[in-house]
Parts: C-alpha cells; sequence; structure tokens
C-alpha cells in the first residue's frame, strides 16, 4: 500500500480535500438554489411616481394645481 493514501482516518489527504469540496459545493447550491426561485416580500414593486400622484389626486389627498405642480417635477 501506498503511504499517502493512508494520512488522516483511513482516507488520504487528497480525498479529505474533495470531500469537503464536495461538501461545499452542495451547501452553496443548497443555499443558492431555494432562495432564487422563491418570492421575496421584502421586495417592494416600485410605482411610477406619476400614477402615485395620480392616485392621490383620484382619491383627493392633493388638490389639481399640487398635481400639476408634481407632475412638472417629474416630467423635467
Amino acid at each position: 500500500m501506498w503511504p499517502w493514501m493512508w494520512g488522516g482516518m483511513g482516507m488520504g489527504w487528497g480525498m479529505w480535500i474533495w470531500f469537503l469540496l464536495f461538501i461545499g459545493c452542495g451547501w452553496l447550491f443548497f443555499m443558492w438554489w431555494p432562495r432564487s426561485y422563491r418570492y421575496r416580500p421584502y421586495q417592494r414593486y416600485e410605482e411610477d411616481p406619476l400614477e402615485v400622484a395620480q392616485m392621490r389626486l383620484a382619491k383627493g389627498e392633493i388638490t389639481p394645481e399640487e398635481f400639476e405642480r408634481i407632475r412638472s417635477k417629474i416630467e423635467s
């Protein structure tokens, strides 16, 4: 038998390196896969500022003059 094959607890050092590399890749895949395809509630849908101003005008929260001022600032 070759002496380098029995370096640590029955496995050679090279085998331990491959084992740890395999476990590390499995862990990375496990951590990446579920997060990349699931719904993330903390990511808000970003609305268009003009749409927000139109909704506020429709609800009566702002006056038509304020809406025109907001629209002119957004479009400039």
